[in-house]
């Protein structure tokens, strides 16, 4: 996950001192479909079963965590899975909207990142992104990290369906940039609230309203820009 190396610092005053700093790894990490190879992802070597299966959920290869037949890590760097049938990529623009009809407090949100603000790697190494998935009633599920904002989302999704939590119940607060591409994947988890401590893009917003997502930014110090669907918060 990281290693020790050395660095030198430099001030303005041209003065440096050495010292040691822990670095983070990223891997190739192969996922296999039926026997064949499917897709090489750049990401953290851990919790790679449950970014396997994010990834497949999110790429339209499965549609819930049964269609598996069987999946295994070989080697530390491969996922192989065995679909209980020959797999099919879905129209990522064929997006479903979500009515969910619950609200939630906003002292939960806030509970949250600080949750998210103590993930362990980034504390270690500032190179992590983090993501948390919590039941709307303020219960934690779990907390995961990566250096791919794009992994991290796969993993808490692919952990999800796998541990079979019902998404359309939750929200997940993450660490990184609110993309389009992020909101795709929470469209297809079913998740309705998405949260992050840094900022938006106008796409993501758009497509946020368009199809249901309670899109959240900048969640810091006690405040936070709810951009979409605020009628969720309370």
């Amino acid at each position: 996950m990281f290693s020790k190396r050395d660095f030198f610092k430099f001030t303005q005053s041209k003065s440096y001192v050495s010292g040691i700093d822990l670095v983070a790894h990223e891997e190739n990490i192969l996922i296999t479909v039926n026997k064949s190879p499917f897709v090489t992802l750049r990401a953290s070597r851990s919790d790679l079963r449950e970014l396997a299966i994010g990834h497949l959920l999110t790429c339209g290869v499965i549609k819930r965590y049964d269609d598996i037949k069987h999946i295994e890590t070989a080697d530390d760097y491969v996922v192989n899975v065995e679909l209980k049938t020959k797999p099919s990529l879905q129209e990522k623009s064929d997006f479903k909207y979500i009515d969910a009809n619950w609200a939630i407090n906003v002292k939960i949100i806030f509970d949250g990142m600080r949750l998210l603000e103590d993930a362990p790697f980034y504390r270690k190494t500032g190179a992590f992104h983090g993501a948390i998935l919590m039941h709307n009633s303020g219960h934690k599920y779990f907390l995961l990290e990566d250096i791919s904002r794009h992994n991290v989302v796969e993993k808490a999704i692919g952990k999800a369906l796998e541990k079979r939590v019902k998404m359309e119940e939750c929200l997940m607060l993450i660490s990184g940039r609110l993309m389009c591409e992020l909101v795709s994947k929470i469209l297809i988890a079913k998740i309705p609230i998405l949260g992050s401590v840094s900022a938006t893009t106008c796409e993501a917003i758009e497509m946020a309203q368009k199809y249901g997502v309670t899109l959240i930014g900048f969640i810091r110090e006690g405040r936070m820009n709810v951009y979409t669907h605020p009628a969720r918060i309370t």
